[in-house]
């Protein structure tokens, strides 16, 4: 199938004798059945503490919290099938689960970053994360600088003021922007800083950014890795000392994941890869018939020959993604009455779902941000972002199709 026939360099690292693929990875990393424990479905450990022993004893006196059965804040079973699961799709040495995408984000950052630190990141990131960045680490003396990451002369100069933790998103939103992640990694290294990744675009399945260079991977669990729009999550993975303060800020913040909402999350993933390919499919078709619409201004997706990141993602993606974003002839007024006409596909934030969701991100993930700061942001009049589904592919043209002639004024 096509779309999904582009180069896997980001899963090109030499394997070991008799490694497993991603797709079986997500239906048998983390948990086994065995004669010791014959569950074929890890079982949900629905318990806020646990029984104490002498071995948990050792661990907490030899500093190993984060390996007693004590409180599910700090480990509980089912969080730990997950996060073996995710860590084994990443190629990472560990994986901590959150209660959200943004409590993986704070935990992360805040375990590199301290009063006094700078953050060089993409301009163009997901609402929260400007927010976060630019509004709230500010009054605690850590100081965010916003760059062109892609443009290495732009990259040069951000990095030249000093960097802790440099930031950027594998396909950004909402504009779609593609990370050159080899060049960034290399680049903040140079400069001393760590690279933190939010791949929950891409996905495992589609970038594995530790192998291109990152330090840290981020995810929105809610989105792709779930994939049902029926749980908030979120997930961190690294390197074992990395990892070591992701989990004191998950201790300490008390972000923890609920281990009902880690069972359904451990659920979603071992359909990722199918669910992905039909994301990918469906997303192709229906950007290339808003490409030739009169209704539409503007597309933006990576898969599209026109796309100014289509070159760079052809080299760290396998496959261009399920999500893009366009414009609507005639700005915000003319999009909001587009989302307004669909039958089909759902006017709701959030991403990754089997059904189509289309949001406005200057009433939604961007609103924070004025109009200027927009703009800067490649943010667009009339831009809507479009996460595409794993309906008919007809049926999702024809819905499109038909609210876009409703959008003329």
């Amino acid at each position: 199938m096509q779309p999904l026939a582009w180069s896997r360099r980001t899963m090109s690292r030499p394997r070991e004798k008799k490694a497993l693929h991603p797709a079986t990875l997500c239906v048998h990393a983390g948990h086994r059945a065995s004669p010791g424990t014959k569950e074929v479905v890890a079982p949900i450990a629905q318990t806020s503490t646990f029984l104490l022993d002498d071995a948990a004893y050792a661990r907490m006196l030899g500093g190993k919290v984060d390996e007693a059965w004590i409180y599910t804040r700090i480990r509980n079973p089912t969080l730990d099938v997950v996060q073996r699961r995710i860590a084994a799709l990443e190629g990472a040495e560990a994986c901590l689960v959150f209660a959200s995408g943004m409590a993986a984000i704070h935990a992360s950052i805040l375990s590199i970053a301290k009063s006094g630190s700078r953050i060089v990141a993409h301009r163009e990131l997901y609402g929260s994360t400007w927010d976060l960045f630019v509004n709230y680490l500010a009054p605690l003396g850590i100081e965010t600088a916003l760059a062109d990451l892609n443009d290495e002369a732009g990259r040069a100069r951000a990095l030249s003021k000093g960097a802790d933790v440099v930031y950027c998103e594998s396909i950004s939103n909402p504009t779609m922007c593609v990370a050159d992640v080899p060049g960034i990694a290399r680049d903040a290294h140079r400069a001393g800083a760590k690279l933190v990744v939010d791949a929950t675009f891409a996905t495992p399945i589609l970038q594995r950014p530790l192998e291109l260079g990152a330090d840290l991977v981020v995810h929105s669990a809610t989105k792709y890795l779930s994939g049902h729009s029926d749980l908030i999550g979120g997930a961190a993975c690294g390197g074992t000392e990395a990892m070591r303060g992701v989990f004191r800020w998950l201790q300490l913040g008390g972000g923890c994941m609920d281990p009902h909402a880690a069972f359904l999350l451990d659920r979603g993933l071992k359909t990722l890869p199918l669910r992905m390919r039909a994301h990918v499919e469906n997303a192709t078709r229906l950007a290339e018939r808003l490409a030739r619409h009169p209704r539409v201004a503007a597309v933006l997706y990576p898969g599209l020959a026109g796309h100014p990141s289509h070159a760079l993602a052809r080299e760290v993606l396998s496959a261009p993604g399920g999500m893009l974003s366009f414009a609507v002839a005639g700005g915000d007024a003319a999009a909001l009455r587009f989302v307004r006409g669909l039958r089909l596909a759902l006017e709701a934030s959030s991403l990754g779902g089997v059904e189509t969701l289309v949001s406005l991100p200057f009433n939604t993930s961007h609103v924070k941000l004025s109009a200027e700061e927009r703009t800067a942001a490649g943010i667009v009049p009339g831009l809507a972002r479009v996460s595409v589904g794993i309906e008919d592919a007809e049926d999702l043209i024809a819905d499109f199709d038909a609210a876009l002639e409703g959008s003329a004024s």
